[in-house]
């Protein structure tokens, strides 16, 4: 689990709670309550009208979060899911990442909560912003566009959300470029992959899976040795 059973009682104190409702911050933090919530109710009720659908989609999502873009969206081709399936719920996915640990970033730079399991990474992203800060300040909501566009080791739209914050970006601007780079982003290495599983499928079934395990493997691989 990403936050342990002290984190959850320190979000819930009478001071967080009060930021929920009185900053932007707070709102977006609501907001990726709400897409989680009405995610895991669409996979629960579909799941009784159709249970195949609705796992393989779940697994998509939980693959997406904890794995990468490029696996979920191989899983989902994979699992024959249509191009829109694939291309929404993996907008989803990210977009419920972004809104949550984005907020969460938030609160813990204005010193409201502190996640011990959030603030290696939270620095991680602070000394990528102090690298390129020049770049960043320079080109503004075009490159943090084109910094959550191009899907290279330490980009994407969490760390560019975050980056977004650090530069001086109003939060909801930040949401918005993010939202819409990840649409197009994701779109587009949708498209490219499709056309991969759909050429390994004139052969056989097979490489389609044997592609995804490569690609879940190596994305594990370098996840973790960039971690260590």
């Amino acid at each position: 689990m990403i936050f342990g059973f002290t984190t959850a009682v320190k979000l819930l104190n009478k001071e967080f709670v009060k930021k929920i409702f009185s900053t932007q911050e707070g709102l977006i933090f609501l907001l990726s309550l709400l897409l989680i919530l009405a995610t895991g109710i669409f996979l629960i009720i579909y799941y009784f009208f159709d249970s195949n659908f609705s796992s393989k989609v779940a697994t998509m999502i939980f693959t997406n979060v904890f794995i990468g873009r490029v696996p979920a969206l191989s899983f989902g081709y994979a699992s024959n899911l249509s191009h829109f399936t694939v291309i929404s719920f993996n907008i989803l996915a990210e977009m419920i990442l972004v809104t949550l640990i984005y907020s969460l970033f938030v609160f813990s730079y204005k010193g409201v909560v502190k996640i011990k399991q959030l603030e290696n990474f939270f620095n991680k992203v602070s000394k990528r912003k102090e690298k390129h800060e020049k770049v960043f300040v320079k080109y503004g909501r075009f490159g943090l566009f084109i910094f959550v566009f191009i899907p290279f080791w330490m980009t994407g739209p969490v760390v560019g959300s975050i980056i977004g914050f650090l530069i001086g970006i109003k939060h909801f601007t930040v949401i918005f470029i993010v939202f819409c780079a990840t649409i197009i982003s994701i779109t587009i290495w949708g498209m490219f992959l499709q056309e991969i599983v759909d050429f390994l499928a004139m052969f056989d079934i097979r490489f389609i899976w044997i592609l995804v395990f490569v690609i879940v493997i190596v994305a594990l691989i370098f996840r973790y040795r960039k971690r260590g």
